[in-house]
């Protein structure tokens, strides 16, 4: 197999994945409906903002998540990401939100968390593995277990912020576009 032995990303988020597809999907059908028309029912200034709902749709609903990679944590929120080498993490927690500390610094993710109902089921369900936990309990402790780290002798690389560019780069020229055709129109 091409991919054996080569450890895959996992990606986690406890958002809200059906309510983002069925927002695009809409804003595609009203789009699709608008360029079918015979009637000029939309005004020129709705085309780029229902684009505009759509890339925001994306990046509220849909992009943020907690990502396992093989040598580092990365905590995808709306605009931007950061990569935090396990070997640096000091703690982690999945509360309402990730909370990952490294030193004195917190780093916070959007895209994985527990309700206080789900966390107190978790704390009656004990520190059993085969127990019946929840996702964000599962990946605190798939984190823990990677935070040890494995060779002591490397350098794990500093916590870097990627900021989503395309994202930022279409929320602003839509933005910019929109609001020139309202002006204009």
């Amino acid at each position: 197999m091409q991919s054996e032995g080569v450890e895959k990303a996992e990606r986690y988020s406890s958002g809200g994945l059906v309510s983002g597809f069925l927002g695009i999907g809409t804003v595609l059908a009203l789009l699709v409906f608008a360029v079918l028309s015979d009637d000029d029912g939309f005004a020129p200034w709705a085309f780029p903002a229902l684009l505009l709902a759509a890339v925001l749709m994306w990046a509220v609903l849909l992009r943020p998540a907690v990502v396992l990679h093989p040598g580092e944590l990365e905590l995808r929120n709306v605009l931007h990401s950061r990569f935090i080498p396990y070997p640096l993490m000091t703690d982690v927690q999945v509360k309402q939100v990730t909370v990952v500390e490294v030193g004195d610094e917190r780093f916070v993710g959007a895209g994985l968390g527990r309700s206080r109902g789900t966390m107190r089921s978790d704390a009656k369900a004990g520190p059993d593995i085969t127990a019946d936990h929840s996702i964000g309990w599962l990946v605190e402790e798939k984190v823990r277990r990677r935070m040890n780290p494995h060779d002591p002798v490397a350098d794990p690389g500093p916590v870097r912020r990627v900021w989503a560019l395309p994202e930022v780069g279409a929320i602003a020229v839509l933005a910019v576009v929109t609001l020139v055709l309202a002006l204009v129109a």
